[in-house]
């Protein structure tokens, strides 16, 4: 049998052999307690045998999964509220006579949420876990407050400061699981975290819509306060980490000592570096030209704010919000780009392939939805998979590999999807390439932890949520201007062709590009050129989808097998 040495910096040793990896179960003792693998041995390269100390005690059982399905509570309301106001644009831009600033009420709070997830991490770690929590449920109760309003700008405020809220649950969320749960345990309870999460954000526009129908918009953010009010309740009273857990924060110090320790410079260098690259990002093309004097300006401020925020990290700060020694730790490197790229195609195809099925293949919205429905079972089970094959294993690097190749052949499938595809083909379009990634969500993850020491898995998980957000942002946007310059292009040729009318012409190629569903109002003899310019439009954006896939793929390929302990105490 072939050896695997397994690196594991985490606790400074050479590492431990694969094969002799002990096989402990996540039991609950005769007591209710969660013993969460506490005291078990793990056997060393020589064949010894290492104590694995408690580090201070456990959760009753009771108590623990309480607070995890709090956890997951606050999971769900993060991602319902990105797109929770989809279906509701029109109505409140309508009722507040502000259609054209309507787009600001979506991007506030996805600015804020994507902005301030990096800096939770460790602000946690010299607070700790449980402050910053609670307040985050309270940032978001209020929040959703300012959003039961009249006025256009306060509800902006308010989406702005639900976002600053809603990353914080979903980040610290997170890190705080890390502080509960083993990391050869963890993956399975990061899959169900993220069923929580992709149930949220794909019932967002369902729930927003069938709320405002009975009730009236306003209580889309009202029935939110209670649920985000239990959420905090239920932290304040079940999370009471052991002793010598880091989510515990400095202990031994005052407020104004811990203050001092706060990277204030480091934070608002990254934040602003991200509001301007992900406001650039959102307006780019739209509202902002490409080539406009506005647009290339933001660009140098964005870059040379984040290297500033770089140089203050590496040389100024004494706690920066992000070490960039952890950032040059290959493993920690490579997870996050592969996060990045597999996050920029994914959220690609899951804007553009609904898309295509309306525009080129002449569905319906309710058609198209019905198409995706399979994508959240394959989700569900890539997250849970993943996790289970973890925890059984202690491995995760195989496991890229293989689900990289599903990936990249699920992507195939969609450059070949045509208006003539089979309705099987159709219902299956989504399912490889979503079990790809929901299992890459979680392996990257545990990588990133498992690479660093304890002391830094808080601002490593932020690390994560951070790209997986920029990437989302940045990747829909690229997509989006391939396919508007494919799409002029390929309607400037073709219109042409059937229209002698230049004027004409023209006018019907301007109301394809500001309105894909103008292609079923047009002028009969136009619908075939129209339709034929978003088919190619479309094929563009997942030609660009398949490339950053297959860049996350070879990202991934660089991370390291790192030890997933069976034991909290792996220092």
């Amino acid at each position: 049998m072939v050896e695997v040495e397994l690196d594991d910096p985490s606790t400074g040793s050479a590492g431990i052999i694969a094969a002799e990896l002990a096989e402990t179960e996540h039991i609950i003792d005769k007591t209710g307690t969660v013993a969460g693998n506490y005291g078990s041995t793990e056997l060393g390269r020589d064949g010894s045998t290492d104590t694995l100390d408690d580090v201070g005690g456990t959760l009753p059982a009771a108590q623990f999964y309480t607070l995890i399905s709090s956890i997951y509570m606050a999971s769900f309301l993060a991602a319902l509220d990105t797109t929770v106001v989809t279906t509701l644009l029109t109505v409140i831009a309508s009722d507040l006579n502000a259609v054209e600033n309507i787009s600001w009420i979506a991007t506030a709070y996805l600015l804020s949420c994507s902005a301030f997830q990096p800096i939770y991490g460790k602000l946690s770690d010299i607070f700790g876990r449980k402050i910053l929590l609670l307040i985050c449920c309270f940032l978001f109760a209020v929040g959703c407050c300012i959003c039961v309003t009249d006025s256009l700008w306060l509800l902006v405020i308010g989406r702005f400061v639900t976002g600053c809220g809603g990353s914080g649950l979903t980040t610290l969320g997170t890190i705080t699981m890390s502080d509960l749960i083993p990391l050869r345990e963890r993956g399975l309870y990061q899959g169900l975290a993220n069923i929580c999460f992709g149930l949220g954000a794909a019932s967002g526009g369902i729930v927003g819509g069938v709320v405002a129908d009975v009730f009236g918009w306003k209580w889309v953010f009202i029935l939110q306060i209670p649920l985000a009010i239990l959420v905090g309740l239920a932290i304040f009273t079940y999370l009471n980490l052991p002793e010598g857990s880091p989510g515990l924060g400095a202990t031994g110090t005052d407020f104004s000592d811990k203050l001092k320790r706060v990277d204030f410079l480091g934070a608002i260098l990254l934040v602003s570096s991200l509001m301007i690259i992900l406001t650039t990002a959102s307006m780019g093309g739209a509202q902002i030209a490409y080539t406009s004097k506005t647009f290339i300006g933001l660009v140098i401020l964005s870059v040379f704010l984040l290297s500033m925020f770089i140089y203050t990290e590496s040389y100024v700060s004494d706690e920066p919000i992000i070490p960039m020694e952890v950032m040059t730790e290959r493993t920690v490197l490579a997870s996050s780009l592969a996060n990045w790229f597999y996050t920029m195609g994914v959220f690609t195809y899951l804007f553009f392939i609904p898309m295509f099925f309306q525009t080129v293949m002449g569905l319906t919205a309710t058609q198209s939805g019905e198409r995706i429905i399979p994508n959240f079972f394959a989700v569900s089970l890539g997250s849970v998979g993943a996790g289970l094959y973890m925890k059984k294993t202690g491995r995760y690097y195989v496991l890229t590999v293989a689900v990289g190749v599903i990936s990249l052949l699920g992507m195939w499938r969609v450059l070949k999807l045509s208006p003539e595809s089979s309705l099987l083909t159709q219902f299956t379009i989504l399912i490889p390439p979503g079990f790809g990634y929901s299992c890459i969500l979680t392996v990257t993850l545990l990588s990133l932890i498992a690479a660093v020491p304890m002391k830094y898995q808080a601002c490593t998980t932020s690390i994560q949520y951070t790209f997986r957000a920029t990437g989302s942002t940045i990747g829909v946007s690229i997509a989006t201007a391939i396919f508007q310059n494919i799409v002029r292009d390929r309607l400037s040729e073709n219109i042409h062709e059937v229209i002698e009318d230049s004027a004409l012409a023209e006018k019907i190629i301007r109301k394809a590009l500001e309105n894909t569903n103008y292609v079923w109002e047009a002028p009969e003899v136009a619908r075939s050129a129209i339709r034929q310019a978003y088919n190619s439009g479309c094929k563009g954006a997942f030609v660009f989808s398949t490339a950053t896939i297959a860049l996350g793929y070879v990202s991934s390929l660089f991370m390291k097998e790192h030890v997933l302990h069976s034991s909290m105490n792996r220092d």
